[in-house]
């Protein structure tokens, strides 16, 4: 838990406090906004090394490095006077963040198997969607008691504790697996057999798909909102708390649902909620509760998958989850940010051609898992999951 927070905080806790950063060491608007972009490029990028190191030399090492990277960076964006220097923290940042997001994902899987692991995984689902919630109003509050600098002291002090606790608690019995090879060539090879395995893309539309609307909603929903229900930017992020609040509800329905039933019946039971939430682009008016309705039934969905699917890939890719997990986040960061911002700049020109892509990801999903789950067309009998 404390490993995923690290990332998820120096993500978002910079959001509030980004324009007096852009204040004081006078960036643009769109340099202001690539200080958050480069960091989700940097942590893409970097998830695709720290994977096969993972793998290959175990959690305890490659945490420390990472984490000890991840602080100088947190460190420099303290210190920094220059635009020039808050970049280089940001890029260390991003470089160091991808260790604890990594191990979060796959440590729970070394440790755990079947329910303990599933619950395991819930949990950490649940206090990631607490982070995501609090983090930009925890931002917020602490700049505007201070500083931004004094919000990146925090953070960098934060993540060194987190250092020092992952040193004693991480286990020494996780044993590497030393055959992997670290070559470029071979590394290059292995991702390609990942992408070429039918299950691998089943299993990362789950991640993927909710994740393309969320970015994609939270690119749109700020001009539009604020614009044509005259919302400040305060109220409007007190709105999102709103919709943001589905990742917990989503994440806490998994918990609940998965003591009942089989993994395959509970992403059953998620997948409708797209659906409506189409629906309430398409068919109901554009008012404000029916945004946040729309929006928050998507988070819903993304929340109670998130979970899910980091099981599923510890069950289906046991021994190279480090790798797995480190593609599926890569490609998530890399190419799904990039298709949002596309859409947003040629696609959506109203609300409703957002029902579209909701639709288009539900079919995408619904293909998943008939992949994962079904054998000649009926559920796998043989499946205990």
């Amino acid at each position: 838990m404390l490993l995923l927070s690290c990332s998820q905080l120096a993500s978002q806790i910079f959001l509030p406090v980004l324009p007096q950063i852009a204040n004081e060491l006078r960036l643009s608007a769109s340099q202001g906004q690539m200080m958050i972009t480069g960091y989700f490029i940097c942590l893409g990028l970097s998830q695709l090394v720290v994977g096969p190191l993972r793998d290959k030399y175990g959690d305890r090492r490659v945490f420390l490095i990472g984490q000890c990277l991840f602080g100088l960076g947190c460190m420099l964006c303290a210190m920094a006077n220059s635009v020039e220097w808050f970049a280089i923290g940001r890029i260390l940042q991003g470089l160091g963040a991808a260790a604890p997001l990594l191990i979060s994902r796959t440590l729970l899987g070394a440790l755990y198997q079947g329910k303990c692991l599933q619950s395991a995984l819930n949990s950490l689902a649940m206090v990631a969607s607490c982070t995501a919630i609090l983090s930009p109003c925890l931002g917020g509050v602490l700049a505007d008691w201070s500083s931004w600098q004094v919000v990146a002291w925090l953070l960098a002090g934060y993540v060194l504790v987190v250092a020092v606790i992952g040193f004693w608690l991480l286990p020494k019995q996780v044993m590497p697996c030393g055959a992997i090879s670290l070559h470029p060539k071979k590394l290059f090879r292995r991702y390609q057999l990942l992408l070429l395995a039918p299950q691998f893309i089943a299993l990362a539309l789950f991640k993927w798909g909710p994740t393309f609307i969320y970015l994609t909603i939270q690119l749109y929903y700020p001009f539009v909102l604020q614009s044509q229900f005259a919302l400040t930017q305060s109220e409007f992020g007190q709105m999102m708390m709103l919709p943001m609040g589905g990742l917990l509800l989503g994440s806490m329905l998994t918990k609940y649902l998965q003591h009942r039933y089989r993994i395959s019946d509970v992403m059953a039971l998620f997948w409708p909620l797209l659906l409506i939430s189409a629906m309430c682009f398409v068919a109901l008016p554009f008012t404000l509760a029916n945004a946040l309705l729309g929006y928050g039934l998507v988070m819903m969905v993304f929340g109670g998958y998130f979970s899910l699917y980091m099981g599923l890939v510890t069950t289906y890719f046991r021994e190279q989850s480090g790798s797995a997990n480190a593609l599926i986040g890569a490609i998530e960061l890399l190419l799904f940010t990039l298709l949002a911002v596309a859409c947003n700049a040629y696609f959506i020109s109203v609300p409703s051609d957002i029902a579209w892509l909701i639709l288009g990801v539900a079919l995408l999903l619904r293909w998943a898992w008939g992949t994962l789950f079904l054998k000649n067309g009926k559920l796998d009998a043989n499946s205990n999951i």
